[in-house]
């Protein structure tokens, strides 16, 4: 008798419900954050109840080494070839993993909502040419720069706080967006409460971007491994 095929089914049905109960949790926290604390930024929340985890980045498992491995080996090349000499990391986070690479920049603008980690990072890792800022990029007016990296953040914004975000880096004058994408995982991005998670195709409605100069597959090593980033003109987004 074969238990080969019936022992991986149990044990991918396994993995399932320890996705959905995991999921379904996180869900509710976020929306007893949103209840709980009404004047506060839900990002804010997340990060003094480190609901993303106690690893070595307060930013999450995303943000851990071994997960951006990829991007900080292929990020240098990208921004050489397209000339970039000033960057806007949107946002940066506690700036754990760019803290290890040299991308030879002018200038770095690092910049989140959670004022905390802002002062970290300027704390620990401010100069002349790497700069924090305190920042909602919804709505808050942005430096100029080349290339905007935009990681890991929309998956985790309402349909709405994206349009905005888009909207204002356009409004910023940057040239580039480079931003997380999941390609072919949904025929339309449905909308969350900000702070939560979902799959997001940035070229599937109602977002629609055409189709991006580079797609840098990150590789990463946690559950979701159809993450890539994806590079735009900005003046290409409708």
């Amino acid at each position: 008798m074969n238990i080969t095929e019936p022992t991986r089914a149990k044990s991918s049905l396994r993995r399932l419900r320890l996705f959905v109960v995991h999921e379904l949790t996180y869900a509710a926290r976020i929306l007893y954050y949103h209840v709980r604390y009404p004047g506060d930024s839900v990002f804010s929340v997340i990060y003094r109840a480190r609901a993303w985890g106690d690893g070595h980045s307060a930013s999450g498992g995303g943000s851990e080494m071994a997960e951006t491995q990829t991007i900080r080996e292929l990020l240098p090349a990208l921004v050489k070839e397209l000339g970039v000499r000033s960057l806007l990391d949107a946002p940066c986070g506690d700036f754990h993993w760019m803290s290890q690479i040299d991308l030879n920049l002018e200038v770095y603008y690092g910049v989140d909502i959670v004022e905390p980690i802002i002062s970290i990072n300027r704390r620990n890792h401010q100069a002349d040419n790497v700069r924090f800022s305190c920042l909602d990029i919804t709505r808050d007016p942005l430096p100029k720069v080349d290339l905007i990296l935009c990681r890991d953040c929309m998956v985790h914004m309402s349909n709405a706080d994206i349009m905005l975000t888009l909207e204002n880096f356009k409004r910023s004058g940057a040239q580039y967006l480079l931003a997380t994408t999941y390609p072919g995982t949904v025929s339309r991005n449905r909308t969350i409460v900000s702070g939560m998670w979902r799959y997001l195709d940035l070229q599937r409605p109602p977002f629609n971007f055409p189709p991006p100069l580079r797609l840098v597959d990150e590789h990463t090593k946690e559950a979701y491994q159809s993450k890539c980033l994806g590079l735009w003109r900005l003046q290409d987004i409708s």
